[in-house]
């Protein structure tokens, strides 16, 4: 507000990026958790080397902004996770101007750094710029509210839609504000648009005005506040509307606002590209002829020669028919049955391969990935006999029988 602008710098860390350490024994409860990282964030604005000696003028060299805190994990998987996270914020006003702002995150050996090269903070006069934030959460959007960011850097949840919030610093009445999405192709520093996913044209009579917007941790998550200004200040307008995500594959788009003077030529006001990020995404799906072949199960030989011929794109587009010919929500891109089938040959790999034989090879694997987790387990130990499992789906039971003593089993009985 005023002449000048909160920065706030948002970060989060995944565990999988942590360097954690064994916690020694301890007879408190902080030191009873098994592992442990000491992770650092320091943000370093500094005026743009392009910025006018004007600007520099009076201004300090640089700011520095820091944070650390200690995550805990008890168990090793728990040290490997992309979705536990530490996450935060750092804060400063900045005066109108040119900056140049670095993040530097640390966690024992590892570094990551991220640079905006240039950042401008408008002063009063300039009115050609506007931002969006994602919410995470659904929200009814209509201000004063509070709602969580997505706080992912350049990346949206894959398969949920979210809320979109327009700042519009000074609208013009006349102007025509439009959006699109399109879906984009990036390839090392080259973005080329594709296919136009959304359209939309805002309506003059739900721009919203007479509030003001900030951001601040609530439960260890940034969060939007939208409250009523208490004066006759306020800081721009704002626009809601829901974009809907959940429609959209897992892949790269840009959001592109755009104003019209009704006697002038568009200009573009906002932009971000984001990608559809899926999160926990099945291992077996990251890659398509391996999620070809897993699908040999589900198929007979035949099937499965045909979903295997010619080149990537014709596989690719069979791949895609076949699934979407059994999605149960066709109106979403997620497709609950697909994921659940390739999350059962995650399973099986992980829980029942030996020595001898990859879990998804296996006669347990196999019956997993056919029909899911048991109702119920039973392990018995005959005497004189090898271990027995007796996995129950309802009035259907397999038997396993141990054959080396290396958690791998046989099925000898199905009824």
């Amino acid at each position: 507000g005023g002449n000048g602008m909160q920065l706030a710098t948002t970060f989060r860390l995944e565990n999988n990026f942590l360097s954690f350490r064994r916690e020694s024994e301890g007879g408190d409860e902080t030191q009873q958790r098994r592992f442990f990282a000491e992770p650092s964030v320091q943000v370093n604005i500094s005026k743009h080397p392009e910025a006018s000696q004007s600007e520099q003028t009076g201004e300090e060299a640089s700011i520095n902004r820091t944070w650390s805190e200690t995550a805990y994990a008890d168990t090793y998987e728990q040290t490997q996770s992309s979705t536990l996270f530490l996450q935060h914020l750092l804060t400063t006003s900045l005066e109108p101007g040119h900056y140049r702002v670095e993040a530097i995150t640390r966690s024992d050996g590892r570094t990551r750094r991220a640079l905006t090269p240039s950042l401008r903070i408008p002063g009063d006069a300039a009115s050609d710029r506007a931002f969006f934030y994602f919410l995470d959460e659904a929200s009814a959007l209509e201000p004063p509210f509070t709602a969580p960011l997505i706080n992912m850097g350049d990346n949206a949840y894959f398969g949920r839609n979210h809320q979109l919030v327009i700042w519009l610093p000074d609208p013009q009445p006349d102007a025509v504000y439009s959006m699109e999405i399109h879906r984009v192709h990036i390839n090392r520093q080259d973005t080329t648009e594709r296919d136009r996913v959304m359209e939309y044209t805002l309506d003059p009579e739900k721009i919203t005005s007479g509030y003001l917007h900030r951001i601040s941790m609530v439960d260890d998550r940034p969060h939007l506040f939208l409250e009523a200004a208490d004066s006759t200040f306020h800081d721009g307008s704002y626009y809601f509307l829901t974009i809907p995500n959940s429609r959209f594959e897992n892949a790269h788009f840009r959001l592109r606002l755009t104003m019209t003077p009704a006697d002038g030529e568009p200009v573009i006001i906002a932009r971000r590209t984001y990608q559809s990020l899926w999160l926990d995404m099945p291992t077996s799906l990251l890659n398509l002829d391996v999620a070809i072949e897993m699908m040999r199960f589900m198929m007979d030989d035949e099937q499965h020669r045909a979903l295997r011929r010619g080149d990537r794109r014709e596989r690719e587009e069979r791949f895609r028919q076949f699934w979407a010919e059994r999605d149960p929500s066709p109106d979403k891109e997620y497709n609950e049955l697909m994921v659940e089938y390739f999350r059962r040959i995650d399973h099986a790999y992980e829980h029942f391969t030996t020595p001898q034989e990859p879990g998804y090879e296996s006669d347990q694997g196999q019956i997993y990935i056919r029909h899911g987790e048991p109702d119920r387990r039973e392990r018995t130990f005959p005497p004189g006999q090898p271990a027995r499992e007796v996995w129950h789906y309802g009035d259907r039971v397999f038997v396993f029988e141990a054959t080396t003593g290396f958690g791998d089993y046989r099925l000898i009985e199905r009824r």
